[in-house]
């Protein structure tokens, strides 16, 4: 593979690839953004999973993860993190 080869899905995490699978299902939902028990319902991940693998793609500005006093969160693709997902899950879309 080339440093110019478009990076495909199955090259990350297992766990990361989940989580941006369902936060770009989420970004296409007319529900807003998922809060973390709907997100580990929905990718298959522990909390705890979930959790180190948002901080992970908040750290690379590619998803915004929102915590309230009370503990509870919601999670979102950033514009770097739509057009990661763009390129990773359109081509699978449309296929």
């Amino acid at each position: 593979m080339t440093a110019d080869a478009p990076l495909q899905a199955e090259q990350l995490d297992p766990a990361i690839a989940a989580l941006l699978a369902q936060l770009w299902r989420a970004e296409h939902a007319s529900d807003g953004p998922w809060s973390l028990p709907r997100l580990c319902k929905q990718s298959g991940l522990r909390m705890s999973t979930l959790r180190r693998s948002l901080t992970l793609l908040s750290q690379l500005e590619l998803a915004a993860l929102r915590i309230d006093q009370a503990g509870h969160g919601q999670a979102s693709l950033t514009d770097d993190g739509k057009t990661l997902c763009r390129q990773l899950f359109s081509a699978a879309d449309h296929g």
